[in-house]
């Protein structure tokens, strides 16, 4: 479970091809590796990976993980900053909201306006029939970043970012036309897909 709260960010070192899937190497700080142990789960801009292996230098760590196939990385590639959480632990405060780090589908960055005191509107585009569940206030995950809706128009989602958030992720290095992994509120998102297929099974069933 994760929280969507960002402490830090890493960097992509290496996307290996092997022979079973892909091996992913990121390069995290010391002070960061020091709390993470071998078999732990970090959320990588917002999807959920095992740590396999880790080593350590005076001055960064290595961190290795696998998937099984490229598509599991999402929009990752060589030298690009990504946001990292960590798992929650039990006995720790939780605040807001609980996520998987298993993306809903991908977001595409449509507008960024900037506002006064360093604020950022910004606009992304949710071509997924769980757009249509969101509302004003609810919570979303882009890349791992816990924001809340500003205001919502059909599949265009609106947020306002504040430096704190631009400071310690990676949200304000995006582009316009830069695709984003976003989470829907999993307990949102079951309800709707349960919907979904009560509307479908009674369609199916008065044809």
């Amino acid at each position: 479970m994760f929280t969507g709260l960002i402490k830090e960010t890493g960097i992509v070192e290496g996307i290996n091809p092997i022979e079973s899937g892909v091996e992913l190497i990121i390069q995290i700080s010391p002070q960061l590796a020091a709390e993470i142990q071998v078999n732990s789960h970090i959320a990588i801009d917002g999807r959920v990976l095992t740590v396999l292996h880790r080593e350590d230098s005076t001055d960064f760590s290595l961190l290795k993980f696998y998937a099984s196939h490229v598509n599991k990385i999402g929009n990752l590639l060589p030298k690009k900053r990504v946001n990292l959480e960590r798992a929650v632990r039990l006995g720790e405060e939780i605040p807001g909201t609980f996520f998987y780090g298993v993306p809903s589908g991908q977001a595409k960055v449509i507008s960024l306006e900037k506002l006064s005191g360093g604020r950022l509107t910004f606009k992304v585009s949710f071509e997924d029939n769980l757009a249509s569940y969101l509302s004003i206030k609810d919570q979303v995950c882009l890349d791992g970043v816990s924001l809340q809706i500003r205001d919502i128009n059909a599949h265009v989602l609106c947020f306002e970012l504040y430096p704190i958030t631009l400071s310690v992720t990676t949200l304000g290095e995006r582009q316009v036309g830069d695709l984003l992994t976003i989470e829907i509120d999993p307990f949102m998102a079951k309800i709707a897909r349960i919907f979904e297929k009560n509307q479908l099974s009674t369609v199916n069933s008065q044809q």
